[in-house]
């Protein structure tokens, strides 16, 4: 049987320009969509200068005519330092690393101990790293009581928890939330990106022209605007259903699949599963250090008395956002059962939603419209009561032919199911 002995190390410089530095910095740092900060001074820190409006003034011949110094603003990122293993049966790992290297035509495949061989073992560990990190800056909850995604906190657990003991609907810093419902209705998807375009501050509205801003969406709610691109009666949306389409965009502001199928499992209980937000890229910003803090390394070795090909990894990882009034953020609901009964003097809409009463959806209240068989309105939006996670409405007339549910969110969203019988 083939394996691989030789032991390989990366310390001080190289374990920066040889493993970490390819992978956050350059095109592969673009493909994360955020800002990413390696090895920046510690504490890594944000920082932001904010404009003081109009700085012109009359020219003078002496004097000083200035304002006020410009507002420096700045958050510390909080870093943890994680490790990364991996082992491998000898033999598997043997065939992995030589699959890599097979198809190229300057191998010595009678002597691979050099530089070729070491660089597919790093390609290798350096890949899994990456999407580890990737999976986890949006999913990472260190408040996690199983393993999964647990080493430092993401974005969707700092969007969940901001100001949380503070009325979200106050303060000129304040945090858009929304909540909707997937799957819901048709053209669900454009209806949820067309909210949170309308309900985000008009600061995040006017980052538009510079070309910033980004939908970052769960794979239920791309692949639904998908199909509803795709379901437009015009020659150009035939041939994108035909050829594909490199990207979708809404309003001219790219849509980013967050690709986090393969994480919505019950390890990762607490996150929801379908979720969107508008953001400025800048505004996020991943950091990852290996050089300020004693013990950073990467090592790949093979261990004998196990007939095993062990790598590890260890450094600095952590994110954050900067201005809360730059995110505009909705977390999909889960109603699980609407039911509704009818007797001769009574209509009763009973609606089950997981989580309502916790206050962890962002919803304010539930609502209701009520319609005859004729299509009348007969009661609009009528406020549900609740009962732990099951919102209820009774009407004193059993002419209710069909309904509107409405979620109505933080800053006055509002999400419809239309046209429920």
């Amino acid at each position: 049987m083939s394996k691989i002995e030789q032991i390989k190390s990366y310390e001080g410089q190289n374990l920066d320009t040889i493993f970490f530095r390819p992978m956050l910095t350059g095109e592969n740092a673009e493909q994360l969509g955020i800002k990413v900060m390696y090895n920046t001074p510690v504490p890594t820190t944000l920082h932001f200068w904010k404009r003081n409006g109009d700085i012109l003034r009359k020219y003078t011949s002496s004097g000083w005519s200035g304002g006020e110094p410009a507002t420096k603003l700045q958050k510390t990122i909080q870093m943890h330092k994680v490790k990364a293993e991996m082992a491998y049966s000898a033999e598997d790992y043997f065939s992995t690393v030589f699959e890599m290297i097979a198809s190229r035509s300057d191998v010595n495949f009678e002597d691979l101990s050099g530089t070729e061989l070491e660089e597919a073992e790093t390609n290798l560990f350096r890949a899994s790293i990456a999407e580890s990190i990737r999976a986890t800056m949006w999913l990472g909850n260190t408040e996690r009581d199983t393993e999964a995604l647990a080493t430092f906190d993401g974005f969707i657990k700092r969007f969940m928890e901001h100001d949380e003991n503070e009325d979200p609907t106050t303060g000129e810093n304040a945090m858009v939330r929304l909540a909707y419902v997937p799957n819901s209705k048709e053209g669900w998807a454009e209806a949820l990106l067309k909210q949170l375009w309308d309900s985000s501050t008009d600061t995040l509205r006017a980052q538009r022209s510079e070309g910033q801003l980004a939908f970052f969406v769960s794979t239920d709610v791309y692949n639904a605007y998908e199909e509803e691109l795709d379901g437009v009666a015009i020659e150009a949306a035939y041939l994108a259903k035909q050829s594909g389409r490199e990207g979708l965009y809404y309003r001219g502001i790219p849509v980013i699949d967050l690709r986090l199928n393969n994480y919505a499992t019950d390890e990762v209980y607490d996150m929801p599963k379908s979720f969107a937000f508008l953001t400025d890229r800048r505004n996020l910003a991943l950091a990852v250090n290996t050089n300020d803090y004693p013990g950073t390394e990467v090592r790949m070795w093979y261990n004998p008395d196990v007939m095993e090909n062990r790598q590890r990894a260890i450094f600095m990882a952590g994110c954050d956002f900067l201005f809360p009034e730059l995110v505009t953020v909705a977390l999909g609901l889960n109603i699980t059962k609407i039911q509704t009964e009818v007797n001769e003097d009574e209509w009763v809409v009973n609606t089950y939603i997981p989580g309502l009463s916790d206050g962890t959806l962002w919803v304010t209240d539930v609502q209701v419209n009520l319609y005859d068989a004729s299509g009348e309105l007969i009661a609009e939006k009528m406020v549900m009561d609740y009962d732990e996670d099951n919102a209820y409405y009774n009407h004193d007339s059993g002419d209710v032919a069909s309904y509107d549910i409405i979620l109505r969110s933080y800053y006055g969203g509002e999400f419809v199911i239309k046209n429920l019988k």
